[in-house]
């Protein structure tokens, strides 16, 4: 069986996830889990050869986290036998392993296209294209303000529904951030984006463009992807949000978009977020907000920054596979 493969792509916080929900609900389409596969395990054996034992272990762990997400703490045992019936050679690269478990999944749930929305695969497209060489790509883009403003409060998923989430993670999240840092890690991202503008199995999306009209961008989306559209996608549950409640609503939330000019920014973050991403937010036409001068919190954003860098790396720290590799893996 010849299967389809969609890579929603992004800076974090840009409604990667958002979209992956919109296509979960499609009838031929299944969205696998957050698992993180190109920038912690990709990376870590990097594409190596492994014996069979290792891609048991690491077979047994996909499975483990597509079943229960990516924070489970169940014993990834359970999926050993299964893992072993799958793999009968005595040596693998680590890619393969990852089209096993892709393909015995979507087999599993009889789906003909296979839908991953980890929003850093966006620095890993040319690794993704040399072992799916027709996959397609949605690049999201979002206001680096309200980026901003959702990585700021992202340590409160824990208590906005999200109870799953340890409370480490929560801990994590909150150190991770800083107006410098996030901005940096946009314009990482958007420096990516924008060299993608001209290739033909990239679709560039503003979050703000799909929210003001969800029915149109949707319809447009699947005549790229070549899928038909089907009404029941934008019938999507109200969560994820860093700042609101999860809600069973089920609605585009047009709520979401420019939210960082209601509350929640101070004056300083949003002149350093502009300062920082200028160039990047005149390419993808975001329109600043103007200051006579710059705030006086400003200094204070200076001088803790590398304080709260250091920390930063400390918590990330097993997260990382060499230095370079931080601000993708944030």
């Amino acid at each position: 069986m010849k299967f389809k493969y969609i890579f929603i792509i992004g800076s974090s916080r840009s409604g990667t996830t958002m979209m992956s929900r919109i296509f979960n609900q499609h009838s031929s389409i299944y969205t696998f889990k957050e698992i993180h596969f190109f920038n912690q395990i990709y990376t870590k054996y990097n594409n190596k050869e492994i014996n069979r034992s290792n891609a048991i272990d690491i077979l047994s762990d996909l499975f483990q986290k597509q079943k229960d997400g990516l924070f489970s703490k169940i014993n990834s045992n359970n999926f050993k036998d299964l893992s072993s019936k799958l793999l009968s050679k005595e040596i693998y690269k680590i890619i393969e392993v990852f089209k096993i478990f892709v393909e015995f999944e979507m087999k599993d749930k009889n789906k003909l296209v296979a839908c991953f929305h980890t929003p850093n695969n966006i620095y890993y497209i040319n690794d993704i294209i040399n072992a799916f060489p027709n996959a397609k790509f949605i690049n999201m883009v979002r206001d680096n303000r309200d980026v901003l403003l959702s990585q700021k409060n992202k340590w409160k998923r824990k208590f906005l529904g999200a109870k799953k989430i340890p409370f480490l993670e929560s801990i994590r999240s909150f150190v991770n951030y800083h107006p410098i840092t996030t901005s940096l890690v946009w314009n990482s991202s958007l420096k990516v984006t924008k060299g993608l503008k001209h290739k033909s199995n990239v679709y560039i999306l503003k979050f703000e463009d799909f929210v003001l009209a969800p029915e149109q961008n949707c319809k447009r989306l699947c005549y790229f992807l070549k899928i038909d559209y089907q009404s029941i996608m934008l019938e999507i549950e109200n969560i994820g949000s860093s700042n609101t409640n999860d809600s069973q609503e089920k609605l585009i939330d047009i709520s979401k978009i420019y939210k960082w000019k209601k509350n929640g920014l101070t004056n300083s973050e949003i002149f350093l977020a502009q300062l920082i991403s200028s160039s990047l937010m005149n390419d993808f036409n975001y329109e600043k907000k103007r200051f006579v001068f710059p705030p006086f919190l400003v200094l204070v954003y200076l001088l803790i920054f590398p304080v709260k860098l250091f920390f930063a790396l400390i918590f990330n720290i097993n997260r990382m596979y060499g230095v370079k590799n931080f601000i993708k893996l944030k």
